[in-house]
């Protein structure tokens, strides 16, 4: 009986083992995603460090776009304070804690149902971060230059 229960115990810890093996590649690319994200955010934070003070020199203008200018600024930040916000770590990834222009560090969202994700749609949802940051980073940019024109 003990000898059963043992190669049970054994069969079962080598699924666990293969399995873990088998997403290793998915999880090291997930991680790639995020680390690139980060990067991206860290480019993208300046901008929108500035977008308060841009609003209100553009507020000061009281044209219609001037004033559209502005919400649209005004919604990209949001935007971005939401990615950072929801961004998740890669579990089991070693993870440097980077630091916002402000001096604070970044928080990325320690969510437990990130952990039960498959190691595919861990990398899924990671690529997803990256384009969206980087969507984030090109409206924020392309915002930032009409403001420019406008002040």
């Amino acid at each position: 009986m003990r000898y059963l229960t043992f190669a049970c115990l054994l069969l079962a810890f080598a699924a666990c083992s293969d399995k873990s093996a088998a997403d290793k590649p998915l999880l090291d690319e997930a991680a790639k995603y995020h680390n690139e994200a980060i990067e991206v955010q860290e480019q993208v934070e300046p901008l929108v460090d500035q977008v308060d003070s841009v609003r209100t020199l553009l507020v000061k203008k009281a044209t219609p776009e001037a004033k559209s200018t502005a919400q649209s600024l005004d919604s990209l930040k949001t935007a971005f304070e939401a990615w950072e916000e929801n961004l998740v770590e890669v579990p089991g990834m070693k993870h440097e804690h980077h630091e916002h222009s402000s001096g604070k560090h970044h928080h990325h969202n320690h969510n437990n149902d990130a952990k039960d994700m498959s190691a595919d749609q861990m990398r899924d949802l990671q690529r997803e971060f990256l384009t969206n940051i980087k969507a984030i980073q090109t409206q924020t940019q392309q915002g930032m230059d009409r403001a420019k024109s406008l002040l």
